[in-house]
């Protein structure tokens, strides 16, 4: 066992050895482990790595597949106004595509006041989607949601979804108890053994670090760190060894070994992430809830023989387990009123009766089904009444009935005032 520990240290010193005589070579690769690069350099082009994982476009659909999980069909953007935090807006627009979509996207300044980020917040608080996705850097996300619960919003009925690097800051800016509720993704990491033994020597060299956590576990950061250094030694070994004199770059490309954050592999100057781990922020800390993987979509474990494809039991903003609907009705909503012509005969189509239980008039037939079914498919909910309308059996009187939808003549609007708002749609 010693003689093999030996070995590997005189390997780590001989791998060093090439690294060090490498970087007096003329091609000088860019290695990025940053969240703040964008995801491509095109003034760098293939000089340009990236070592860490994309919390930009490989974020996306493990996102939206939470989004489809639970039924939701529209969620609100709320994103760092910086290359970074602008760069997930199209990967999302497009794993979005179909039945789910974005409502709209808010841009907040890396510098926000207090007073800036509330404004932001109150915008979105007052529109009907309660699903809400944050995507900026973790200093500005922990101040982001403490206005959130100071303005109530981290209340039963909403749905926060952070990207990767928050929740795990969120800790060390002491901002997790603003989090409470909050749904998280970061790259997946199995607690091997090299893991377990890297976590124990780096708790070893920060133990006289004021700044040093209670945690045990490596920040996902220094994992990345670690690959990437190892890559880049092992490449720069290759370079100097290889008979057919390969280049460092293309050696530091074709890497291809087992990392602790998992198989280390470059796709398009990428890392490439095998699996998400979905966290869910609660009193007494965080536990995972499941996983996505580009194979099996969203399942309980990374055992697939035993998994389910869904999610562990989540506690939701609040503190409730009953999963929220994802949207609410507008404080600054309207109530939608649909014009019903009552007619003679054809009451399969639409009949219109006294209902005995209020005092309100019942409305039903072929048309009003439809008509219900239509509105039931919407991506944001929609709270109407039918209103009919009489004296509606010639085609004048249609001509009429149409004059009611506004901006058309304002005397006939006023004819049918006392039932009629200034939103309002027909139905014939």
């Amino acid at each position: 066992m010693h003689s093999c520990k030996q070995s590997s240290g005189l390997r780590h010193q001989q791998r060093l050895s090439y690294l060090l005589a490498w970087r007096n070579t003329t091609i000088s690769p860019i290695l990025s482990l940053s969240a703040t690069m964008p995801t491509s350099s095109s003034s760098q082009g293939c000089f340009f790595l990236h070592t860490a994982a994309n919390s930009n476009s490989q974020l996306a659909t493990p996102i939206a597949a939470i989004l489809e999980a639970f039924a939701w069909h529209s969620a609100i953007l709320l994103h760092e106004d910086s290359p970074y935090g602008i760069s997930i807006l199209s990967a999302l627009v497009h794993a979005f595509q179909g039945s789910r979509g974005l409502t709209d996207s808010v841009a907040v300044p890396a510098d926000a006041t207090d007073s800036r980020l509330d404004v932001a917040l109150l915008a979105i608080k007052a529109m009907p989607a309660r699903v809400y996705i944050v995507h900026m850097l973790p200093a500005l996300a922990v101040r982001l949601f403490h206005r959130a619960m100071v303005l109530g919003m981290m209340s039963e009925g909403y749905v926060w979804i952070s990207t990767t690097d928050i929740g795990e800051a969120a800790y060390n800016l002491g901002g997790i108890d603003n989090m409470q509720g909050v749904v998280s993704l970061r790259p997946h990491v199995q607690e091997t053994d090299q893991v377990k033994s890297f976590s124990r020597r780096m708790n070893v060299r920060l133990s006289q670090d004021s700044t040093a956590t209670d945690d045990p576990s490596a920040p996902m950061s220094l994992i990345w760190l670690y690959d990437t250094a190892w890559a880049a030694a092992a490449a720069a070994e290759v370079s100097f060894r290889s008979a057919e004199r390969t280049t460092f770059l293309d050696a530091l490309v074709a890497a291809n070994f087992d990392g602790l954050a998992g198989r280390f592999r470059l796709v398009d100057g990428q890392r490439q992430v095998l699996a998400y781990e979905i966290v869910n922020a609660f009193s007494k800390g965080e536990r995972t809830v499941g996983f996505w993987t580009p194979g099996s979509g969203i399942t309980t474990s990374l055992d697939l023989k035993s998994a389910r494809k869904e999610l562990k039991q989540i506690v939701w903003p609040g503190e409730t387990a009953a999963v929220p609907i994802g949207w609410s009705m507008s404080p600054n909503g309207r109530l939608l009123r649909v014009a019903v012509p009552v007619k003679r005969g054809f009451s399969q189509f639409v009949e219109i009766s006294s209902n005995p239980s209020s005092a309100t008039e019942r409305v039903t037939g072929y048309c009003i089904d439809v008509f219900h079914a239509v509105m039931t498919k919407l991506k944001y909910p929609v709270v109407y009444s039918y209103v009919p309308v009489n004296d509606s059996s010639d085609s004048e009187s249609y001509e009429r009935l149409v004059e009611l939808v506004p901006d058309k003549r304002r005397s006939w609007r006023a004819t049918y005032q006392s039932s009629w708002s200034s939103c309002g749609c027909l139905l014939c």
